[in-house]
Order: structure tokens, then C-alpha cells, then sequence
């Protein structure tokens, strides 16, 4: 999920790993091992856009990294606490910026998800701006001039905190459509369970303010892990929730393929971003897909419209041994659309939907790349073409369309 949650997630877990013996410390090194995973993404720069997307939530999302990388991190929280390092000025100062930095990119992620038009709301911007000063107050009172403490943790107590923040980041991205590869560096299946979006207001917001809360009890005492708990029970049940509804579309979908006849060989569903009320259906028989939107909301069970999409094996054959194409298909998991023009192709992940009921061309499409002859050589490219309409536009459409019909 989106770095912001897999943060607050790391920080649940820190705190139960540790919070007891080093208070807000296990928050903060919580958030950065959930985050540790995601730091792949700095590779991108030495990639094209192709093998940047295979290698992002590889081998740092893999079950082996959580049961080995502990073992790097957590000994070196142990020598740095052992001795004493933790107490120069020099590394309270690099902490202070840390600190400062995710605090500053939690003001920001959550103003940007609750963002309308590209503008955040005024009065959460100030509400969140109050918060982040108060905890930038806190850290200056309680870190930057106070004589620390000793903290007494045991390096398997470290090694644990770690595995729990490395564990549960690829736990939780498992539930989304874009698909982790756990089972590296032994194999690239790429797991997803398809239950929840990328980025999910519902999931993470409250989980946000409890872990905030979390951070101005006083440690060892039975209300802060009560509120820490509070946090992961809530989040935890509107997992379920998630699941239900993905078993509830599962079936909705099924019976409306059969009313319409189609044989379909495969289907999945996945929720569109942002909620888990609009889903995005595909379906695919020998020659063609099946793509549709359903709301949790609406009334039609048979799916409002169902779009027909041409496979273009022609295409499919003239691609099929460059690399590039069979490292898309494998990350569509095969669900991949063709759209030919005079000048380009386009490569169509179906498995994220529509950005309307209707698709007419790639521009109706979330996530898409581009292929043309440069040269006698085949190129691909993400497609970074704005999509129909601003953001707000497609915004508003999509409140409207989770509304149902």
C-alpha cells in the first residue's frame, strides 16, 4: 500500500515489539522499518520503465528479507544503543530531521488524500498543521533538550521489531491488486489478494490518529496499548470488511458473465482507488476481454455495462519475444489489452478497470504503456498522457459512480 500506511502500520507493530521498554522510539523505528521495503523505488533512476516495475515490491517484499534483513538492522539499534552513540549531538540532530521529515510527510499524505480539485481542505489543512506543531513541540521538549534515557532492549527484542515492521509491509500489500513477490529471490509469482486499493482513506486514517494519540501517552501504562490495539483492531476490521465485499463482487460478477452467456476461462475483481466500494471486474475468454465497474451500492446485479475488448492477437504475436512484453504480461498477470493507432500501440493493464463505465481507448484506462518503432527498434514506455478531463472531473465521477445505480 501507499507509504503513509505501510508508516502507521510499522509504528502499530514497534510499539508492540518494544513500546514498553523505549517508548516513542519504538513508534519511530517502527515507521522506518515499514518503510525500509518501499526504499526500492530508489533504484528506479538506473532503470527504464519496464524494469523498474518488475523489480519494485521484489526482493525487499519477500518473506526471505524479513527473516534475514532483522538481523542487519536489529544489530545495529543494538551496538548504537550500547554504546551510548544514540546520546551525541550529532545523531540527535540527524533524528530531529528524521522526525521532522515524517512528520512533515504525514501532514502532507493525508492532506493529499483528502485533497478535492487538487486542493487540500482548508480546515483539515489547519487542523493537521496544529497537529504536526504540537508534535514538533513534543519532539523538542521530550528528544532534542532532554538528558535520554537508557534504553534497554536485547537484540532479539530489535531483531523482532524489524521482522514485524518487514513482515506485516508485505502482508499488507498482498491484499492489492499490483501483487508482491514474497517467494524471492526462488521465484517472481507474484502474490495478490485483491481485497483492498492502494490507497485506502478508510483503512488508514483512523489507524493514523490512533498511533498519534499512541505517541503522547506515557509508556507502560495499559492506555496506550489499549490505543494501540484500538488502532489495529479497527484496521484490522475493516480488513474483513474489504474481504467480505471482495467475495460479494466475486459472486455478483460470476452471475452476471452467466446471464450473458460468457464463458469466461478466468476473472478477477479488484477495488478501484481510494474505497472499496467500486470495483473493477475483468474477465477473458480465448478471443476477448470483459471489463465493467460495480458498486457495492448499486441495484443492478447483472453490472450496469460490460465492455467487450478484442484481444488483437496479431498484436500479441508481433511483440511476443521482446522482453519488455512478456515482463508486462507477467505483471498483468496476463491481462493486458492492445490498443493499435497510425503512430503508437498501447498496453492496457486491464485488472485496475475503467476510469468510466464506458472504454473506448487507453485514455479511458488506469494504468497503460506505450510502444512505437524508433529506429527499427521497439520501444516501451510508461504512458504519462493525462487521462480524459482534469482530476477533479474524474474525481467527482467517481464519487458518483461508488454512489450506484
Amino acid at each position: 500500500m501507499d507509504s503513509l500506511t505501510q508508516i502507521v502500520l510499522g509504528a502499530a507493530v514497534g510499539e508492540i515489539a518494544l513500546g514498553r521498554k523505549i517508548g516513542n522510539r519504538a513508534l519511530i523505528w517502527g515507521a522506518i522499518g515499514g518503510t525500509i521495503p518501499d526504499l526500492d523505488v530508489l533504484a528506479n533512476p538506473f532503470m527504464d520503465d519496464i524494469k523498474a516495475l518488475a523489480f519494485h515490491r521484489g526482493i525487499t517484499h519477500s518473506i526471505l528479507f524479513s527473516v534475514v534483513a532483522p538481523l542487519i538492522f536489529g544489530g545495529l539499534l543494538y551496538k548504537l544503543y550500547e554504546s551510548r552513540f544514540h546520546k551525541s549531538k550529532i545523531y540527535k540532530a540527524f533524528i530531529t530531521i528524521l522526525n521532522i521529515g515524517i512528520i512533515g510527510g504525514i501532514t502532507y499524505g493525508i492532506n493529499y488524500l483528502l485533497s478535492h480539485d487538487g486542493y487540500p481542505l482548508w480546515w483539515f489543512l489547519i487542523i493537521s498543521i496544529l497537529g504536526a506543531l504540537f508534535l514538533l513541540m513534543r519532539l523538542y521538549h521530550h528528544y532534542m533538550v532532554k538528558e535520554l534515557e537508557e534504553p534497554k532492549a536485547s537484540f532479539k527484542e530489535w531483531y523482532w521489531l524489524f521482522f514485524l515492521a518487514f513482515a506485516t509491509h508485505w502482508l499488507l500489500d498482498c491484499c492489492t491488486a499490483f501483487g508482491t513477490q514474497i517467494f524471492q529471490p526462488f521465484s517472481d509469482y507474484r502474490v495478490a489478494f485483491n481485497n483492498i486499493a492502494v490507497v485506502d482513506p478508510l483503512y488508514t486514517i483512523p489507524f493514523l490518529l490512533c498511533m498519534i494519540i499512541v505517541s503522547t501517552i506515557k509508556r507502560n501504562t495499559r492506555r496506550r496499548a489499549i490505543v494501540n490495539w484500538i488502532g489495529i483492531g479497527i484496521s484490522s476490521l475493516y480488513m474483513m470488511l474489504t474481504m467480505f465485499n471482495k467475495l460479494h463482487v466475486d459472486r455478483v460478477f460470476e452471475k452476471a458473465l452467466a446471464n450473458r452467456n460468457i464463458e469466461a476461462l478466468r476473472s478477477r475483481t479488484s477495488p478501484t482507488i481510494l474505497n472499496n466500494l467500486l470495483w473493477a471486474c475483468v474477465a477473458e475468454d480465448k478471443e476477448t476481454y470483459y471489463v465493467g465497474l460495480y458498486s457495492i451500492f448499486d441495484t443492478d446485479p447483472n453490472l450496469h455495462y460490460l465492455n467487450v475488448i478484442p484481444k488483437n492477437d496479431s498484436i500479441r504475436m508481433a511483440l511476443g519475444d521482446e522482453p519488455e512484453y512478456k515482463t508486462l504480461e507477467w505483471f498483468s498477470d496476463g491481462y493486458l489489452a492492445a490498443f493499435p493507432t497510425d503512430s503508437v500501440t498501447y498496453l492496457c493493464d486491464l485488472r485496475y478497470g475503467g476510469i468510466a463505465d464506458t472504454i473506448h481507448d487507453q485514455r479511458d484506462l488506469v494504468f497503460n504503456f506505450k510502444v512505437k518503432q524508433v529506429n527499427g527498434v521497439t520501444t516501451f514506455t510508461e504512458n504519462r498522457e493525462p487521462p480524459k478531463g482534469g482530476i477533479g472531473e474524474i474525481f467527482r465521477a467517481l464519487i458518483t459512480r461508488m454512489k450506484g445505480y
